[in-house]
């Protein structure tokens, strides 16, 4: 008898947490007007309303590495619930980029970062997007883009963080990009990586006109 006064309690229980379970696994239903994309390995997403401005259209922007090897930049209108598709671009070809490299993606004013690293007063001239990552060789790396001029990046660039040769520990995955445009910033561009030199610890290398850039470790 006491048995069978347990049993449907089980059961009900069983039921109760079977319902619980089927509300935490929300699913959308798949459009017809979906935009494939494959991913292989990790992604870096900007969203700044100055993209609105001139040609480029659309806030968001993703990069994220492709089938191919190579870094692919997609550009959105704005969040999925609302936004839609605009374009996608081969940024970075295969040859320039370790497999399964983490990337790391930032925006700073233009105009602010040039007056402070040339000692010069401009207009302002547009934003300027800086998207990182990690060569065959284990070098940090860097594309850039700029309103006035575009992209640039790879072996012709001479002011990406590649001409500074800091050596990332093989294998490691971990980068992060942060930006302060704050007039007289001493760190208008950070970049936090594991070093080669220092594996056991955070390295951060950062740019200022006084220092240009710099790499650091952090102490206590």
């Amino acid at each position: 008898m006491f048995l069978f006064q347990v049993f449907p309690v089980l059961l009900l229980c069983g039921h109760v947490y079977s319902g619980v379970a089927s509300k935490s696994n929300r699913t959308h239903p798949i459009s017809a007007d979906i935009v494939p994309v494959t991913f292989v390995g990790n992604v870096a997403p900007i969203q700044a309303p100055a993209f609105w401005t001139g040609a480029l259209q659309g806030d968001t922007r993703i990069y994220y590495q492709n089938a191919d090897g190579g870094i692919q930049a997609t550009g959105i209108s704005g969040p999925l619930t609302s936004g839609t598709f605009i374009f996608t671009q081969a940024l970075v070809p295969a040859s320039q980029v370790q497999g399964n490299t983490p990337i790391a993606a930032v925006t700073i004013n233009e105009a602010a970062f040039q007056a402070v690293r040339f000692r010069v007063h401009l207009a302002h001239i547009g934003m300027q997007v800086h998207v990182f990552f990690v060569s065959p060789s284990n070098i940090l790396s860097e594309y850039i883009f700029s309103e006035a001029t575009g992209w640039r990046g790879g072996p012709s660039c001479t002011d990406c963080i590649d001409v500074q040769g800091f050596v990332v520990q093989s294998g490691n995955r971990v980068l992060y990009a942060m930006a302060n445009e704050e007039a007289g910033s001493l760190a208008l561009l950070r970049v936090g990586f594991v070093s080669a030199g220092a594996p056991d610890t955070l390295s951060e290398a950062d740019f200022d006109a006084q220092n240009g850039w710099r790499l650091a470790q952090m102490i206590g």
